[in-house]
């Protein structure tokens, strides 16, 4: 008996050896075709298609038809549901630690959500007896076509930290609201808003920064692309409507990359109908139909030589970039303002090589470098 226990022993102890080299050798083939798996090429695999838009409401047929393709910006769809592509990145305001400048954000007008961030530079040489200067103000209008792009994105503000840090300003970007949900003239209107804002404030406050830093007798602005429309219309209506509240004066505005067109032939540009079909239609769903493209809003080449003459500020700095679409107009717009008599000084800066606002997307570049150079220069001289 005891021999016949032995022998069924040995045999389940057999069986049991049997089956753990079975599993065994199993596991040993599952891992062998999974390491063929993630070791051999797959060149034969296309990369995955672009990301689609969020779906939209998938009751409202209309949802989904595209109005206005305004790629790369944004889309509109037929329902009026608007999907941005760029801009939409928020960064906080706080102190940056590569420059030590110090922004926060400020509301200017509650009802419409206008605001706008301010910067702060360091003490020079880190003395605090130097936080009691006067700084020259300097209101900067963003860029993004007018329908994309903030005040809070990373791009602009680690530009406004760098100006604000090496020309020793007090900086104002403004949120102005943004087409087509706010159609122009509405950006026009929030950015004078703004200007006056800042005008008032540094003469009476209470914002502290404008009141007790800023020397509002060095009135700068300036603006890339559409925020460099914004600042010629601003001083423009500066002349037009008297100057700012309190009797302030602009002293200069640099127009960086300015977006301009309009029907006023101009250059190569005249030949090509199908970029110029394409900015007027752009324009028009700007405005909403509201102006033409020879408005001078858009078309400054298209008013004559005694509204130029009404130009609000004694020195204008426009800069291009010759591979941009905007450079022969950038061009015309420095040559029409010395040619009408205007009194005040006109200068121009030219980068080769590079595409429209290249010194946002390519901020270390030694072209960029050499660009804010020229920037903070421009805001230092007396």
């Amino acid at each position: 008996m005891v021999v016949k226990i032995k022998r069924q022993i040995g045999s389940g102890l057999s069986l049991l050896a049997k089956l753990g080299l079975l599993l065994i050798t199993l596991l040993l083939v599952i891992a062998a075709i999974l390491l063929l798996v993630f070791l051999l090429p797959r060149h034969h695999r296309a990369p995955l298609p672009p990301g689609s838009p969020p779906p939209g409401n998938g009751s409202n047929p209309d949802d989904s038809v595209v109005a206005f393709d305004f790629s790369p910006f944004l889309i509109q769809y037929k329902s009026g549901r608007i999907y941005r592509m760029d801009g939409t990145d928020r960064v906080r305001a706080g102190v940056d630690e590569a420059t030590g400048v110090t922004s926060k954000d400020v509301v200017i007008d509650r009802g419409t959500g206008l605001g706008a961030r301010m910067y702060l530079p360091p003490a020079a040489g880190g003395e605090k007896k130097d936080l009691g200067a006067a700084l020259p103000v300097l209101v900067f209008y963003h860029g993004g076509a007018f329908v994309i792009e903030s005040a809070f994105t990373p791009k602009y503000h680690d530009y406004l930290n760098k100006v604000t840090a090496k020309a020793r300003v007090l900086a104002v970007s403004v949120d102005y609201r943004l087409a087509p949900e706010h159609p122009l003239p509405t950006a026009y209107d929030d950015s004078w808003q703004a200007l006056n804002w800042v005008a008032r404030n540094a003469r009476s406050g209470p914002e502290p920064w404008l009141q007790d830093r800023g020397n509002i007798t060095r009135l700068f602005l300036a603006g890339d692309s559409a925020g460099g429309n914004i600042a010629h219309n601003m001083a423009m209506r500066a002349g037009r409507e008297g100057g700012l509240e309190g009797g302030v004066a602009i002293m200069g505005i640099i127009l960086l990359d300015p977006y301009f067109w309009g029907k006023t032939p101009v250059g190569a540009e005249t030949t090509d109908q199908g970029r110029r079909r394409r900015y007027e239609q752009t324009w028009s769903f700007i405005c909403n139909g509201k102006y033409g493209i020879d408005d001078p809003l858009v078309d400054p080449l298209s008013m004559p030589a005694s509204e130029w003459r009404k130009m609000a500020c004694s020195r204008v700095a426009v800069t291009v970039s010759d591979l941009d679409d905007f450079m022969e107009r950038g061009k015309a717009y420095a040559v029409a303002l010395r040619d009408s008599g205007w009194s005040g000084q006109v200068e121009q800066y030219e980068t080769a090589g590079e595409n429209h606002v290249y010194f946002l997307d390519k901020p270390s570049s030694p072209k960029s470098a050499k660009e804010l150079a020229f920037v903070v220069g421009y805001l230092s001289r007396e």
